[in-house]
């Protein structure tokens, strides 16, 4: 791990891609089978604003640091959630779950509220690496609990009872896609700095 990517200054364009590697074939009868052989990921590419040579070095030189593909950083996610308990910082983990669960159940959200997850909500619990989507709205009971939020894709690895969750603006843990840092100048003086990413397990 070589640090966290600065959020001094938030990307232009932001696109963002769920990764999940599937084979298909058809037969001569036009039925279909498909197969998943390799977990979900999640991948970007920013854009950076321009930006005056002295903002832009620092996050330059943090790309270059990262040596190409070979080191891991994390890279917080730009934009807000939509639950209304996304500024809640004690959600927790209510229970377990093991490997392989598609629905956890957390506690610690707002009584009796409506949409405390909205569906396309990124969290992150806390000994994972990995960021998953909440793929429903949620709303919570009179104790603050969500029995089962539901989540793609499956869990990686088991949830214990009281761990911490992000549910606003996790960070992802990435490496640079490409082993080149490309920049470009404008008349002006100004910098222009873009890079591909993708999560690493």
């Amino acid at each position: 791990m070589s640090g966290a990517f600065p959020t001094s200054k938030k990307p232009r364009v932001f696109n963002f891609a769920s990764n999940r590697p599937n084979t298909t074939a058809y037969t001569l009868s036009g039925k279909r089978s498909v197969k998943q052989f390799a977990a979900q990921y999640f991948s970007f590419s920013v854009q950076m604003p321009p930006m005056i040579q002295a903002d832009f070095q620092a996050f330059h030189a943090f790309l270059v640091k990262q040596k190409g593909s070979f080191d891991t950083f994390t890279f917080q996610y730009p934009l807000e959630n939509q639950g209304a308990d996304k500024a809640q910082t004690d959600i927790l983990v209510n229970g377990t779950a093991a490997i392989g669960a598609t629905q956890v159940p957390l506690d610690g959200f707002s009584n009796s509220t409506t949409g405390v997850l909205k569906a396309g909500d990124l969290i992150k619990f806390a000994n994972h690496n990995k960021v998953y989507m909440v793929t429903a709205d949620e709303s919570s009971n009179g104790s603050g609990e969500v029995a089962a939020v539901d989540i793609e894709p499956p869990l990686q690895a088991a949830l214990v009872n009281n761990e911490a969750v992000t549910v606003n603006q996790p960070s992802f843990t990435v490496a640079l896609a490409q082993d080149d840092v490309l920049y470009s100048t404008d008349p002006a003086g100004l910098f222009s700095l873009a890079f591909d990413v993708r999560e690493v397990l």
